[in-house]
């Protein structure tokens, strides 16, 4: 065991300040009359519902959303401090709208699959049919 040396000052507690601000909670409350942090707290709840609407109608890739709180201080001369806060939500943005089409031989876009002219060796001759009905006759 080490010999500890004892402190050469002593720290002297203060009495607590019941006007102390301890929590951001109790700081947001300050601006606007609480107004503020209702803002805040409303935006976020929002952020979280646009968020899984997202998920569900494009699935969770993309699915980010942001909360930027920005405070200001001045100090003045005479120790007071302004404060000034803003919050700002972005919700995560949708896809861009999709779609599909082809390119034919003459760079025309076209819903025709180009795969299909291989695929199809033009029109058939059901036969036997009867050529007054076009009705397909068994062998």
């Amino acid at each position: 065991m080490t010999a500890q040396k004892p402190p050469t000052e002593i720290v002297k507690h203060k009495p607590s300040d019941p006007y102390a601000i301890r929590t951001i909670e109790q700081l947001f409350a300050l601006f606007d009359g609480g107004d503020f942090l209702a803002e805040v707290l409303k935006g976020n709840q929002q952020l979280q519902i646009d968020m899984m609407d997202h998920k569900e109608l494009h699935g969770s890739k993309g699915c980010k959303g942001q909360m930027s709180i920005q405070i200001n201080y001045a100090l003045s001369k005479r120790g007071d401090v302004d404060m000034g806060a803003t919050v700002n939500f972005t919700p995560p943005k949708a896809p861009p709208a999709s779609a599909s089409a082809y390119i034919d031989d003459n760079g025309q876009m076209t819903l025709y699959n180009p795969m299909m002219k291989q695929m199809q060796g033009g029109v058939r001759d059901a036969t036997p049919h009867d050529p007054e009905t076009g009705e397909v006759r068994d062998v």
